[in-house]
């Protein structure tokens, strides 16, 4: 359903705060993505800059020492991880965590079977199990369909490339039906031929209401999902605004792109045939 003027965005952070030992990493952090935005939200920033932290700290891998985040209306930190997926929040990593020695079908379908878990846990009957089983596998295949791998479902993880180990990952994220959906450097490793059909993909999820909050370094992802770019430094925001104001921008030209970035890299018309 559309969402609604009143409605809680998507996420809300106010406030956070985190430090490891005695580096600073977050402080007084604030960002809010509102409802129905329209095209992804790209955060750019160099290492060290807060921004896998901020999704640690967002799925509850880390804790907080001090802020709130809100998603959907729902506080995080008080709820605990274990909510989650019933609050319609998936993400992935830099490195994907798969089963390796479990079939991609399997690996996405653990996705699809958590949330059915989650959502009728009170359910214990044998023709229950089986039904939400049942349920989880047919929307795995669907999710590694949309991802470009269907072919691949029955191959064991572990003996896939880095870049389709992504891709399985972000399949399994898919099969959880999320409304906010985090994305850690889903480019990363990628041959250009899956950047392209990734980019469709992430486009196809914007425009069907889900919400995507990406870090991302391959600017020509960033150019052709997002429509919003935040940049952190030394764990604040530097910078927040359009994406084509971003990639003029002198500040991420100078802190991030380089003076000697080439905006044309960004519009090459056909890159399929390139590995």
């Amino acid at each position: 359903m559309p969402a609604q003027a009143t409605d809680p965005p998507p996420l809300a952070v106010t406030g956070l705060r985190k430090s490891f030992g005695g580096v600073r990493v977050l402080h007084d952090f604030e960002l809010t993505v509102p409802a129905r935005s329209s095209g992804a939200v790209a955060i750019l920033g160099q290492n060290g800059a807060g921004k896998t932290t901020l999704l640690n700290l967002i799925t509850r891998l880390v804790p907080a020492d001090a802020g709130r985040i809100e998603v959907f209306g729902h506080n995080v930190l008080a709820a605990g991880a274990r909510h989650l997926a019933g609050f319609g929040v998936a993400r992935t990593f830099q490195s994907p965590r798969l089963l390796l020695d479990e079939t991609c079908l399997n690996n996405v379908a653990l996705g699809a079977w958590s949330v059915s878990r989650g959502r009728d846990s009170a359910s214990r009957d044998s023709a229950s199990r089986d039904r939400g089983g049942a349920a989880a596998t047919r929307r795995a295949a669907q999710a590694l369909d949309r991802v470009g791998l269907a072919a691949l479902a029955g191959r064991v993880a572990g003996t896939l490339p880095f870049g389709s180990r992504k891709l399985v990952e972000l399949a399994r994220a898919l099969a959880q039906q999320p409304r906010l959906l985090l994305l850690d450097e889903p480019a990363a490793g990628l041959s250009y031929l899956e950047e392209s059909r990734l980019a469709g993909v992430l486009t196809g999820l914007t425009d069907g209401g889900i919400t995507l909050l990406l870090i991302e370094h391959r600017m020509a992802l960033v150019a052709a999902v997002a429509r919003r770019v935040v940049m952190m430094d030394g764990g604040a925001i530097v910078f927040d605004g359009g994406t084509a104001e971003a990639i003029s921008s002198p500040l991420i030209r100078e802190r991030y792109l380089g003076a000697g970035f080439d905006q044309t890299e960004l519009a090459e018309p056909d890159r399929s045939d390139r590995q």
